[in-house]
C-alpha cells in the first residue's frame, strides 16, 4: 500500500517542518499497526519484506535509529525494491530525475545552536576550537532539523543506469538460509548464543513456556528453537525461525534498559506507562534490527494487547515517538555492534560497513587524511578540510544535508564513516587514488 506524504513548502519554519515530520511518522506507525491487527497478527512490521542491510542515504551512508526504522517501513509500505534514499539535490548532482508526483519522506537530525553569555551565536567550528572550560560556558539549544528524501525507486536510476540499479538491489538481497527443519537460520545470532557473547547470560537450550528477561537475575530465558516450529507449510515454518530470533532480540533490548546500561525507566508493574513504553522500545528495536539482518518481525502475542494503547498515545501525542525512537536508536546501535562482531568472527562483512557510493571503482587504496574535518563556516555553510602527506588541501563545499547530519551524530563509527566518505568524495579529483578502495565492497562501474 502506498503511503501519502505531505509536501513541505519552501518557506516553512524548522518548527513546522519537524512537527509535520513527527506527525507523518505517527501516521505511518498507526497505519501499520492497524494493518497488523486486522491481519490477526500474521502481517509483520514490514509485511515479510526484509533487506540485508540498514537503510542508507546514497551519498552519506548509514541511517540509524528512528530514521532507519521509518525508512524500512516506508520501503515496505510502498513496495520499493531497496531501502536506499537521496535528497532532491543529491539526485540532481547524480544526473537523476525524481519521478513526477513522488512524495518525499522526512529524515530528522538533531542540531545544536550555540550562543555565548551575551546571546551571540557561535558557529560549530569555533566551538570545536574552544578549550573545554570555555565551551562549558556556552548556552546550547538542541533543534530538530528535517531533510526530505526520496527512495531510489522514485528516481529514474533504473533507466539511466540499469547496471548500477541492479547492483544496489543485489547488495540488499536476502539469501534464504534454512536449518534442517526448514526454519530460518542466522549464523551471527546463533554464534552469539553459543559463545554467550551478549551483555548477560542467555539460557536457550532448555524447554521453556516463553521468552523473558529477568532484571533481578540479569539473564535472558529463551525457549528452544524447535519450540517455535509450530507451522504446517514450508513458508510458515521458515517464518517460525524468524520468530525465534525476534524473541531473542526483543528480550535482549530489555536487558539493555537496566540501570548501569542504558538506564531506561522500565516500569514498576505490568501495564503501567513506563512498562508500555519499554515494551514498544523492545518491539521496535527487535523489528528494526531483524529487518536489517534480513527477517521480518510480527507483533508478539503478549504485546498485541498494547497496540490499541500505542495507537491512542500516538494519535494524542505524536511527540512520544521522539522519546521512544531515541531509546530504539541506542538499543539497536548496541545490538548491531555485537552482531557485527559475530559476523567478523564468521568471516562475514559487518552490516554497517557497506558503501553505497555510485562513484567508487575497483581495486585500490584507502587514503589516509591528516586533520580531516567537516566544519561549519561563519556564513552558515559547511565545508570539508584536510591535509594529505603534510600538504594542506583546499577547503571543499559540503552540502547542508551532510553537514547537519555530521554534527548531529555522536562520536563513533557512523560519524567517522560519514567523514571519511565525504572527504573521499570531496577530494576525488585532487588525489587520483581517492577513487579507489582497498576492499572490493561494492562495484558499480
Amino acid at each position: 500500500m502506498a503511503y501519502y506524504h505531505k509536501n513541505i513548502s519552501a518557506n516553512s519554519t524548522h518548527q513546522s517542518q519537524s512537527q509535520t515530520a513527527i506527525e507523518e511518522f505517527a501516521q505511518m506507525m498507526i497505519q501499520r499497526m492497524e494493518e497488523m491487527k486486522n491481519s490477526q497478527w500474521k502481517k509483520g512490521w514490514n509485511d515479510g519484506r526484509s533487506f540485508n542491510g540498514s537503510p542508507r542515504n546514497i551519498v552519506s551512508g548509514n541511517l540509524s535509529g528512528g530514521n532507519a526504522f521509518f525508512l524500512q517501513l516506508h520501503t515496505s509500505m510502498n513496495g520499493y525494491s531497496m531501502p536506499v534514499y537521496m535528497t532532491y539535490l543529491q539526485a540532481k548532482n547524480m544526473g537523476l530525475n525524481i519521478n513526477k508526483g513522488a512524495k518525499s519522506i522526512p529524515v530528522v537530525f538533531w542540531d545544536v545552536i550555540y550562543k555565548d553569555q551575551q546571546g551571540k551565536r557561535i558557529d560549530h567550528d569555533a566551538v570545536d576550537q574552544m578549550p573545554k572550560e570555555e565551551r562549558k560556558q556556552l548556552l546550547s539549544t538542541p533543534i530538530l532539523r528535517v531533510s526530505r528524501e526520496f527512495n531510489v525507486d522514485q528516481t529514474n536510476l533504473a533507466e539511466v543506469n540499469l547496471k548500477k540499479y541492479e547492483q544496489l538491489q543485489k547488495l540488499f538481497a536476502v539469501p534464504e538460509m534454512r536449518d534442517e527443519k526448514g526454519m530460518y537460520v542466522n549464523a551471527a545470532l546463533d554464534r552469539m548464543l553459543e559463545k554467550q557473547e551478549w551483555v548477560c547470560p542467555v539460557q536457550y537450550t532448555k524447554p521453556e513456556p516463553g521468552a523473558y528477561y529477568s532484571p533481578s537475575k540479569d539473564i535472558i530465558v529463551l525457549p528452544m528453537k524447535r519450540q517455535f516450529n509450530i507451522s504446517d507449510t514450508p513458508s510458515e515454518i521458515y517464518k517460525d525461525g524468524m520468530e525465534y530470533y525476534s524473541s531473542f532480540l526483543h528480550e535482549a533490548t530489555h536487558s539493555l534498559g537496566i540501570e548501569g546500561r542504558l538506564n531506561r525507566p522500565m516500569g514498576k508493574r505490568f501495564g503501567d506507562d513506563p512498562y508500555k513504553v519499554e515494551e514498544l522500545c523492545a518491539e521496535l528495536s527487535a523489528a528494526m534490527v531483524g529487518n536489517t539482518l534480513g527477517f521480518d518481525k510480527r507483533i508478539l502475542d503478549n504485546n498485541a494487547a498494547y497496540v490499541n494503547g500505542w495507537v491512542k498515545e500516538m494519535r494524542e501525542n505524536p511527540k512520544v515517538i521522539l522519546t521512544v525512537m531515541a531509546e530504539v536508536n541506542k538499543s539497536s546501535s548496541v545490538l548491531m555492534e555485537y552482531i557485527d562482531k559475530q559476523r567478523l568472527a564468521l568471516g562475514e562483512k559487518p552490516i554497517l560497513d557497506k558503501d553505497l557510493s555510485l562513484n567508487k571503482t575497483d581495486n585500490a587504496v584507502v587514503v589516509s587524511f591528516d586533520n580531516g574535518a567537516i566544519i561549519k563556516q561563519k556564513n552558515g555553510e559547511f565545508a570539508a578540510r584536510a591535509s594529505y602527506h603534510g600538504i594542506d588541501l583546499d577547503m571543499k563545499p559540503v552540502s547542508r544535508e551532510i553537514g547537519v547530519r555530521y554534527f548531529s551524530l555522536p562520536a563513533g563509527r557512523e560519524k567517522e564513516h560519514l567523514l571519511s566518505t565525504t572527504l573521499a568524495n570531496s577530494y576525488a579529483n585532487d588525489i587520483p587514488s581517492l577513487g579507489h578502495t582497498q576492499e572490493r565492497s561494492l562495484k558499480l562501474g
